[in-house]
């Protein structure tokens, strides 16, 4: 089955993305941003500049104190954004620093007093020496600068998180669209200390009711219990709180039992709140299968 990606990503301007990013918009913004974030890939690059744009303003204090502090509360959540961070202060103090020139005109006025110059061979070889550690400053400035330059221009590219596989799930019948919904949810899986921690979400669970999981092994294995109707793949975007993806895997196909198993990398859920949107992946008029909320300690 063919699928687009609809390119919608200037549907949102710069200042709606950027109140997604400090946890400012409503309640109805907030999803209807999250669904465009998932079909769109511009829109998905305009939302990592615009991050890195925001770490970088933040470093240089150019956010007001109400911006600093939504900054600090709710764009701070992962462990990506508290690193670019530390890329933007790092820059930012090497701005400060004074020029290589500076410093290399005072070194070499230091030199030069030591000697006598009043012979003209003293000041012949002084004067190709300062000219040569002039232009090799100036040669180092421009280098730099072009490097501040095009950091600026071209944001770090962004690494897409692994993909897993979808786990094959073997099926002896045709899924029953028509089944009703369930009015009781089973209760969730409590944790496993293994090797692979396995959880099982609700759809209809809030984040504060949700499951408290540790990743103690190098697979979180998460059972999703689906809500009707149903499909036969469902795609999966796991991603954090405030909207950043972590992890997208595609084609998995639910079980006899109603549910749908996804294996996560535990590397990509280190800590910190998650949400998982579920997508039929069958064309249906209801694409959207649901919000699954768990966190990581």
């Amino acid at each position: 089955m063919d699928r687009k990606t609809a390119n919608n990503g200037n549907a949102y301007s710069d200042e709606t993305i950027r109140r997604f990013l400090l946890g400012t918009l409503s309640a109805t913004e907030q999803a209807g941003f999250e669904q465009s974030l998932l079909t769109d890939d511009e829109l998905s690059e305009r939302v990592r500049l615009a991050e890195l744009e925001l770490s970088d303003e933040y470093a240089a204090g150019r956010l007001s104190a109400s911006e600093r502090d939504l900054f600090a509360d709710r764009f701070l959540l992962t462990t990506d954004r508290q690193r670019q961070l530390k890329v933007s202060e790092a820059l930012q103090q090497t701005l400060s620093f004074p020029s290589p020139v500076q410093v290399h005109e005072s070194i070499l006025t230091r030199v030069v007093s030591v000697f006598d110059l009043r012979r003209h061979a003293w000041k012949y070889a002084f004067a190709a020496l300062i000219l040569m550690l002039l232009l090799g400053a100036a040669l180092l400035v421009t280098k730099q600068r072009l490097q501040i330059t095009q950091r600026q221009a071209s944001p770090t590219p962004v690494t897409p998180k692994p993909t897993a596989s979808a786990v094959p799930q073997s099926a002896h019948h045709a899924p029953n669209s028509g089944a009703p919904t369930h009015t009781e949810q089973p209760p969730a899986l409590p944790l496993h200390e293994g090797l692979t921690p396995s959880v099982g979400l609700n759809s209809n669970t809030p984040l504060e009711a949700s499951p408290l999981i540790r990743t103690s092994g190098d697979i979180v294995t998460i059972e999703l219990r689906l809500d009707a109707p149903l499909a036969d793949f469902y795609d999966v975007k796991v991603m954090t709180t405030a909207g950043e993806s972590v992890f997208i895997t595609n084609g998995i196909k639910r079980t006899e039992a109603e549910t749908l198993e996804v294996s996560v990398p535990a590397s990509a859920i280190e800590s910190g709140d998650f949400r998982i949107v579920l997508v039929r992946a069958d064309g249906d008029s209801q694409p959207n299968a649901g919000t699954y909320f768990f966190r990581v300690k």
